[in-house]
């Protein structure tokens, strides 16, 4: 089983902005538990910027922010049977396509720091992962989540979750293999 880190491909796709500024504080929420309860869906657009993203296709996994997965309507009728155990699905209002946040709710303990290579903070918290080592054992049922030790930083899929965006040709997608067990 391999570990990636999901990323958004956004220099070959689309990505997606926030049309008010106090929108991005919503952001910082995605660490604390469930927000299906008080969501109002924000307003995002197509980000428009002649010297980056002029003409760029549309993409199944815009980005928005590396640790909030974006998903189209169409990822989601691929993914949804794998996802939705692992978090919310959360709908954002945009006139230019129907996009849905992904709230992963889902953290798996798997990361084993002591065969990590792993920078701390003085009070021995990680700081950053240099190479990634991971509990096998604890990653079994593993298709997409998060880790303790960075709870607002990265999300985390398995081969699973990869091969199954990759054979559905999902646009927009990369993942940055971390370890390979």
């Amino acid at each position: 089983m391999n570990v990636f880190a999901l990323r958004s491909d956004c220099n070959r796709y689309q990505n997606l902005v926030f049309t008010s500024e106090e929108d991005w504080a919503i952001l910082h929420q995605f660490d604390e538990g469930r927000l299906i309860q008080s969501w109002t869906p924000p307003f995002v657009e197509v980000l428009r910027d002649d010297k980056f993203n002029r003409n760029l296709p549309p993409s199944d996994f815009p980005h928005l922010a590396v640790a909030v997965p974006v998903f189209s309507l169409r990822a989601l009728n691929v993914l949804r049977g794998m996802i939705e155990e692992n978090g919310e699905i959360l709908p954002l209002s945009c006139t230019e396509g129907e996009y849905y946040v992904f709230n992963v709710t889902t953290f798996t303990d798997a990361l084993d720091e002591s065969l990590s290579g792993v920078k701390r903070f003085k009070d021995g918290g990680v700081m950053r992962v240099l190479k990634y080592a991971f509990f096998g054992d604890r990653l079994c049922r593993a298709t997409i989540f998060k880790i303790p030790q960075f709870p607002r930083s990265e999300v985390y899929v398995t081969d699973k979750f990869r091969n199954l965006a990759i054979d559905n040709g999902l646009l927009g997608f990369k993942f940055i293999n971390l370890w390979e067990g």
